[in-house]
């Protein structure tokens, strides 16, 4: 990694203190906060405020060609919110609730001031011995399970410039493709011994690059995903496969195209230790692991272009603190179609990361980055900062 010296010495003394402190006490996970009605209603109101200083060094970004350093304090992978879970009482096994977020992005350089509110989820959840189905906005099944990695999940992970705005990439593009908040419909079955499988029907994504009129998306996305959890005596390890399909076609150059995939994964979690691993393939979704950006002209065509996405991940946990490297890629293949034309991109990240529970609620994270790609300024980065979970 192209790192200063000082920005080393600065790494090595806020892990040295984090595992000095590690050695006191154990951390205890956030519930939340509850209300129940005589009548058996409850509220449960959770969220989370993370907040990070971003030095990073961004190689070639100015006018002249010189780099560009910057510090930054924004938002990190999941931006700040406050979701609220609404339960009515239990009526011949039904359960149902309610479940809707606000969200909340720390702005970067000229617009401190306008702040970027939003509402990511606005679910209907209903279950019972059937399984669960969830009705409404929220969360994509396909790569669902790749994104919960323990360094950028809650950290940062890859950003875009200096005076990058709202909430960071994570490892979107350099690692798994983005499971995007989307009106749905999914249908997720009870635990089986272990096994559980999602089928969700996504609302289409309609590529940007040429006028509503020139796009057809007839029928939703189709997502699945199953996994197998195998309880170890000191843990557990989660396998998980998953594959999406969409057709788009744009009439005005009578051409079509799927935007497709396929997901493999695992997770092991046992003595303190964790092992994540994830793969996939996708058609019609480029190196920025982005669904349905764009046909063409901006340079992120990605019509019929394949692609894959990879990371791998260890981390190991001592009390109250928690020490990981990851390493991860994200590519696309050059294709040429009748709307536009793709290059070859490789986007690739490398971090090493800390987390230590200052409290039950609140904790300090460190990240050091190394980024490189052909589609986006090199860059290495030293990222402080704390999240208060409730």
């Amino acid at each position: 990694m192209k790192i200063s010296n000082s920005k080393t010495i600065l790494l090595v003394s806020s892990i040295l203190f984090l595992c000095f402190s590690a050695l006191q006490t154990e951390s205890v996970q956030a519930q939340g906060v509850n209300f129940e009605t005589d009548e058996g209603w409850i509220l449960n109101v959770t969220g989370q405020i993370p907040v990070f200083v971003v030095a990073s060094e961004h190689e070639g970004f100015s006018s002249d060609g010189d780099d560009q350093f910057a510090t930054r304090i924004r938002s990190g992978f999941n931006p700040a919110n406050i979701t609220f879970h609404v339960e009515a009482p239990e009526m011949n096994g039904i359960r149902v609730k309610g479940i809707f977020q606000i969200n909340h992005h720390l702005q970067g350089a000229s617009v401190q001031n306008d702040g970027l509110f939003e509402g990511r989820i606005a679910d209907i959840q209903v279950s019972g011995d059937f399984g669960t189905l969830n009705i409404g906005k929220g969360f994509g099944v396909f790569n669902s399970s790749s994104i919960g990695d323990a360094g950028s999940a809650i950290g940062v992970g890859r950003f875009a410039g200096p005076d990058a705005a709202n909430a960071a990439l994570g490892r979107i593009g350099s690692g798994y493709t983005y499971a995007n908040f989307n009106p749905r419909l999914i249908y997720t079955t009870p635990d089986l011994n272990g096994f559980s499988a999602k089928i969700g029907l996504i609302n289409p994504e309609k590529p940007s690059g040429a006028s509503n009129v020139e796009i057809q998306t007839a029928t939703p996305r189709l997502e699945t995903q199953a996994n197998y959890v195998v309880d170890l005596n000191s843990g557990n390890l989660d396998f998980w496969v998953g594959a999406m399909a969409q057709n788009v076609e744009v009439i005005s150059a009578d051409f079509d195209y799927n935007i497709s995939g396929w997901d493999v994964g695992a997770r092991l979690s046992a003595g303190g230790f964790g092992l994540t691993g994830a793969y996939s393939q996708t058609n019609g979704v480029g190196a920025d692991g982005l669904i349905g950006i764009s046909l063409s002209g901006d340079g992120l065509d990605q019509a019929d272009v394949a692609a894959t996405q990879w990371y791998g991940e260890a981390t190991y946990d001592i009390n109250k603190l928690t020490l990981g490297v990851s390493y991860g890629e994200g590519s696309q293949d050059a294709e040429v179609t009748p709307v536009g034309s793709s290059p070859d991109i490789t986007n690739e990240l490398a971090m090493v990361f800390g987390r230590y529970a200052v409290t039950n609620n609140l904790k300090v994270l460190v990240e050091l980055q190394d980024f490189a790609s052909e589609a986006q300024n090199n860059y290495q980065a030293l990222i402080v900062g704390m999240r208060l979970n409730f």
